[in-house]
């Protein structure tokens, strides 16, 4: 059997596993979150080209 100082300086397995999980689970959570942002920015920007490309296209026919 351990000695009680023994276990304060290790913690058990479990511990060290659930806390790791843990960290995993909110690192994944944000990351997550980050990439529906992404996405939703991606959208905006290929709406602003798609915008842009037909104003080019407007503007050569004026200019013809």
């Amino acid at each position: 059997m351990p000695d009680k100082s023994t276990s304060l300086f290790r913690p058990d397995t479990e511990k060290v596993l659930v806390r790791g999980l843990n960290a995993m689970t909110k690192a994944c959570d944000a990351l997550s979150t980050q990439n529906d942002l992404l996405n939703k920015d991606i959208e905006k920007l290929r709406n602003k080209v798609e915008k842009l490309q037909e104003r080019v296209l407007i503007n050569q026919d004026e200019k013809e």
